[in-house]
């Protein structure tokens, strides 16, 4: 069984992935990533330090929001991934591939400079 928190931050939606089984099924996520797409947030980060047996549609439904959210100008970053699991991202089509980052506060920074870079080119 996957479970699925969240935290509302200032400018991020974060959620926090666990997991408990082999199996996993997508819907929980795809739940919570359809709420954090309608939020206003202008960045979604995932941490996965507890998400240890994802499924391939898990890793599929990650691609395709990354790619939902993109076209939203909205950020998905994911961070704390064991080796096996960033693998598995790295193995999505590259235009699908969301950003990977070690640490929350990486994914803050990233999307910070993100802004900055945004904003500058404006």
């Amino acid at each position: 069984m996957m479970n699925v928190y969240r935290e509302i931050l200032p400018d991020s939606y974060l959620l926090i992935l666990t997991d408990s089984e082999q199996t996993l099924e997508p819907e929980p996520l795809q739940r919570a990533l359809q709420r954090a797409s309608g939020s206003g947030k202008a960045n979604v980060w995932i941490d996965c330090s507890e998400l240890h047996h994802p499924s391939t549609a898990i890793i599929q439904l990650l691609g395709e929001f990354y790619l939902r959210l993109r076209h939203q100008h909205i950020q998905l970053v994911l961070c704390h991934l064991e080796e096996v699991v960033q693998q598995e991202v790295l193995q999505l089509p590259a235009a699908s591939q969301p950003v990977i980052v070690a640490t929350l506060l990486d994914a803050s920074l990233y999307c910070r400079n993100l802004r900055t870079k945004q904003r500058s080119a404006a």
